[in-house]
């Protein structure tokens, strides 16, 4: 059996299509009219193959391929746990063909390449699109892995906006999906052996090692704060250099020291990033009392996250006092790392092996939804190349090859699990 990896790339071209814009932009915000447009053509490829795919509470569309076989003893006759293939299809603004939805879509592949095959599965194989993993609309994502993996969705807050004042439960209702409901959407984690996510890397690593396959061992956490410095607003051109109390110049002082702190206390693969940053009073003649800006550090380790985030906050200080400026930390969020199983790992391992493809161990640093889903069940990541590194953008690729050689492994990891389970040993 191989995979048809230019009807995955075709297919991909054809969703892009339905996040069309005016004016040549591209996206498929979640709960959009471009993102229903985009799960019904999803839909529609597996209702050519006889599949009727399910909603379930939370907007998840799942899409199933019966297995052939039924648990032994007292529960006779019941299904073996499904071997779950899921990803996204909503995007971030003016975003990428391959995030999320190669994931949708090489699943979609594995189902019909095992039909036309007239391969049959022991276990249950389930493909799913989950709901607004991005968060790029209403401000928080994960929201339908969230649902079904049974976590907690205090997070999603019925009543947040969009650019367009449109609140999440107005959205959501337009999509047949009811806020209050959407716990119904957990599954019980009996029913499920594992979870793959086929994925871009959305990194360099595999691009420039030209290395074809990446396993992921693990999802990195994060740390976010907000930052505020407090200076002395005063004139520009009358305030001599050493009567200053520039809180801009202390946060450039700072920030620019957060690489080589982040080098001497994390691995290779910790980041720290400052993305947002507002000066007051933000004027051209006015030294800026004030320098407010974010500050996130992810890592795959929890006690690596908190290492760095303490010699930047001594860092930070040492800065403002030397300035006479002050400081203050406001806590925004904090997510834990999540490990990938080893069974499911050493599948995949095994698959690339198999195929002749070579593959490295990495984290990710980026956020899907296997990270939530691996709360309540074992999980695998497949990552592809990303030519260049890039990603969140329209200059996102992935070539036809490696694109086939990811669906190669994906096949090839399902066809393993399904015949021994997860195998935990190395």
């Amino acid at each position: 059996m191989k995979m048809d990896g230019v009807r995955v790339v075709r297919r991909l071209e054809e969703l892009y299509l339905c996040g069309a814009h005016d004016g040549g932009a591209y996206s498929r915000l979640a709960f959009s009219e471009e993102d229903r447009k985009g799960r019904e053509l999803f839909a529609s490829y597996f209702r050519a193959l006889g599949i009727d795919p399910l909603t379930d509470a939370a907007g998840n569309i799942i899409a199933r391929l019966d297995g052939e076989e039924g648990e032994k003893g007292e529960k006779a006759g019941a299904p073996l746990p499904a071997i779950l293939i899921g990803s996204h299809l909503d995007t971030v603004p003016g975003g990428g063909k391959y995030d999320g939805a190669l994931g949708c879509v090489a699943g979609l592949e594995v189902v019909e390449t095992l039909l036309s095959s007239g391969k049959r599965l022991r276990h249950p194989l389930d493909v799913v699109v989950f709901a607004d993993e991005e968060g790029a609309r209403f401000g928080s994502g994960m929201m339908g892995s969230g649902a079904f993996s049974g976590a907690s969705l205090g997070d999603f807050s019925p009543t947040a906006e969009d650019s367009a004042g449109v609140k999440r439960a107005d959205a959501l209702a337009a999509f047949g999906v009811n806020w209050k409901e959407m716990g119904k959407a957990a599954r019980e984690r009996a029913t499920v052996l594992c979870s793959l996510e086929l994925h871009i890397e959305q990194g360099g690593s595999l691009f420039k090692s030209g290395t074809p396959i990446g396993v992921v061992t693990a999802i990195a956490g994060v740390k976010r704060r907000e930052v505020t410095i407090t200076g002395e607003m005063n004139h520009a051109g009358s305030t001599r250099m050493h009567d200053r109390k520039d809180a801009l110049v202390a946060g450039a002082r700072f920030i620019s020291s957060a690489p080589e702190i982040v080098a001497a206390h994390g691995d290779a693969y910790s980041v720290a990033t400052v993305g947002t940053i507002a000066v007051r009073p933000n004027a051209v003649n006015v030294i800026p009392g004030s320098c407010t800006f974010s500050l996130e550090i992810r890592d795959q380790e929890l006690p690596v996250i908190e290492r760095i985030d303490s010699e930047l906050e001594r860092r930070l200080r040492d800065v403002t006092e030397a300035s006479g400026t002050t400081c203050n930390f406001r806590f925004i969020s904090s997510t834990s790392p999540a490990l990938m199983d080893d069974g499911v790992k050493n599948a995949i391992i095994k698959a690339s092996e198999e195929a002749g493809y070579s593959c490295s161990l990495m984290p990710s640093g980026a956020f899907h939804d296997s990270l939530t889903l691996a709360r309540s069940f074992p999980c695998g990541m497949i990552f592809i190349p990303s030519v260049n590194g890039v990603s969140h953008s329209p200059e996102e690729f992935s070539t036809e090859e490696d694109i086939q050689k990811g669906c190669d492994v994906l096949l090839r990891t399902v066809l393993t699990l399904d015949n021994t389970g997860l195998q935990s040993g190395a």
